[in-house]
């Protein structure tokens, strides 16, 4: 009896040991878990491949499409952000651009996947050197009585809507000219400090993070952020209504767009 007792006790100190052990090395990995990390890094992906510069030289012809944003609504100067990047193009090359904006407000991807199809339309996209578009603004936000209304359901149709839409304008762009590099401007939140910025923060970010995985699939076309240009900042960069820039706004649009040019 005496020998059991005393292997009981002597198994039992061996576990109590073992456990102290396990929870001193878990209090310090809690302190310091870097000592789980691989003492090498796991080297990213040599399997994609660059992508290739985009030269603005010698651009003569730049058309621009889509919505009210490119279209320079909010912009006391008129100008909005295709105006300064073409007037910054025309500086930098030293020569006149000849410059065709085709974006309507309140335009949704249906309405100029049509427009694509105008004969005229054909001719310019072919022509250019340089083309720039904006859309999906008002595919994802719909304005009632002054109020955005969110419904989840709507939201998701309207989504998948413009995902599928929006590959097919790039498709019908590309085969129109395989050669201009297109610049798609994606989607900030006019709603990121308002009661909607719960609702509107995740469905923006989702869209822009497809619109560069399509665009990833094309040659020459770059998806430009503008997120983080009026996160927090929307009352110093939006016009009255809310929605669209103000001058400085589509300032801050126009020279990303530049320094993703350069």
């Amino acid at each position: 009896m005496r020998s059991s007792g005393q292997l009981l006790w002597r198994t039992a100190g061996f576990f109590s040991l073992i456990s102290f052990l396990l929870l001193a090395t878990g209090f310090v990995l809690a302190i310091n878990p870097q000592q789980l990390a691989p003492s090498q890094a796991t080297p990213p992906s040599q399997s994609a491949k660059p992508t290739a510069p985009i030269s603005t030289e010698g651009v003569q012809k730049v058309v621009a499409l889509g919505d009210s944003l490119t279209r320079g609504a909010g912009d006391a100067n008129g100008q909005g952000y295709v105006g300064l990047v073409r007037q910054a193009l025309e500086k930098k090359n030293n020569q006149p651009i000849t410059f065709t904006n085709l974006a309507i407000n309140g335009q949704e991807s249906p309405e100029l996947i049509k427009q694509l199809s105008q004969e005229q339309v054909k001719t310019l996209i072919k022509e250019a050197d340089l083309i720039l578009f904006t859309i999906g603004g008002n595919d994802l936000f719909k304005q009632t009585g002054g109020l955005y209304m969110m419904e989840q359901e709507k939201l998701t149709a309207a989504t998948e809507g413009l995902t599928a839409n929006y590959k097919e304008i790039l498709r019908q762009i590309r085969t129109l000219n395989d050669k201009a590099p297109i610049v798609y401007t994606s989607l900030y939140n006019p709603f990121g400090n308002t009661e909607a910025a719960g609702e509107t923060i995740r469905p923006v970010l989702d869209w822009n993070h497809a619109a560069a995985e399509i665009a990833a699939d094309y040659a020459q076309v770059l998806v430009v952020p503008t997120y983080d240009l009026f996160q927090n900042k929307e009352d110093q960069y939006l016009y009255t209504d809310h929605f669209h820039p103000n001058a400085a706004g589509y300032a801050r649009i126009a020279e990303r767009i530049l320094q993703a040019l350069q």
